[in-house]
């Protein structure tokens, strides 16, 4: 069953109103964090996949005008550029320095390169659908486990240093959600199908899309709940000064103090020190290590109680 008048499968229309509301969501809590560019990079990923269910929907359709050859190379243009946003998205997302050569040099090589060659120039010559995705597919495919493999050790190695458990799930969730791609290539050749090719997609990112706002609506609770502790707490501007001094810390730090101490959100204390969401709590963890806490309630008792040595 088709959506009227279009190619496009019931459950691939479904997938792209799910992505819209994701995008939505997501866009929100984007503009609400302008710092927290984590989100930015998974939005950017959101748009190219719902770009790629819209035109995996429409083409090929032999009633537009579009020529068919080139409705082929923008359907398999936009997987491919997914496929290269990959590495790239957590290279820079989740920091993992150890891709950044397979994205910058690899993916033009043996990602877009081949794509080129074989769609672009080959197919719009032969116009040989069957050849070009027997043997266009084969380095590219290749090279998608490649990253898979490297991606996967990069995430592990980062998580055994860092011991960083909310992230650790977060980018095996995104990781999980990758594989299918790799296994992309089989579906296309087989023609089995726009369903199939749409659940084999979208299922991992809508139910990431799903834990992010999951994650984030927690982080709120927790947020708001240690913002009505503090506010139990005096401010006491000299037990501010001797404290600091005692514990030994820095301008950057003493400056993020006072502003916990003023009961400002770490986004408050970002937006307002012009920095990133993630170096507040870098600051904050070393903060709790010098002061010897667990928790932005315990620093305040701490750092305002006069007495304290």
């Amino acid at each position: 069953m088709l959506i009227s008048c279009t190619q496009m499968h019931p459950v691939t229309l479904l997938a792209i109103v799910i992505e819209l509301v994701a995008i939505g969501a997501q866009s929100a809590l984007y503009l609400n964090r302008l710092r927290e560019h984590t989100r930015l990079w998974y939005l950017v990923l959101l748009v190219l996949l719902l770009i790629f269910n819209i035109a995996n929907g429409l083409f090929p359709d032999e009633t537009y005008r579009i020529p068919i050859h080139v409705q082929h190379i923008i359907v398999n243009g936009i997987g491919f550029a997914i496929v290269s946003y990959f590495p790239f998205y957590f290279y820079r997302a989740f920091g993992l320095k150890k891709l950044r050569f397979l994205a910058i040099y690899g993916v033009p090589l043996f990602i877009l390169l081949p794509y080129l060659a074989f769609f672009v120039f080959g197919y719009s010559i032969h116009g040989d659908l069957t050849f070009t995705h027997k043997y266009g597919y084969i380095i590219p495919t290749c090279y998608a486990f490649i990253l898979l493999i490297s991606t996967g050790k990069a995430i592990w190695n980062t998580y055994r240093e860092n011991k960083n458990r909310n992230r650790y799930i977060e980018e095996v969730a995104a990781y999980l959600a990758i594989i299918p791609w790799a296994f992309l290539a089989p579906v296309v050749y087989f023609q089995w199908g726009q369903l199939t090719e749409t659940l084999f997609t979208n299922l991992g990112f809508v139910a990431i899309s799903a834990l992010l706002l999951y994650r984030t609506l927690n982080v709120s609770r927790a947020e708001q709940k240690l913002l009505t502790e503090l506010e139990l707490v005096p401010m006491n501007l000299e037990a501010l000064e001797r404290n600091s001094k005692f514990f030994a810390l820095s301008n950057r730090e003493i400056e993020i103090v006072h502003l916990i101490c003023q009961r400002l959100s770490y986004k408050e204390i970002a937006d307002k020190l012009f920095i990133s969401d993630r170096t507040v709590s870098k600051h904050v963890q070393n903060i709790f290590n010098k002061t010897l806490v667990n928790s932005r309630s315990q620093l305040v008792k701490k750092m305002n109680d006069y007495d304290e040595r």
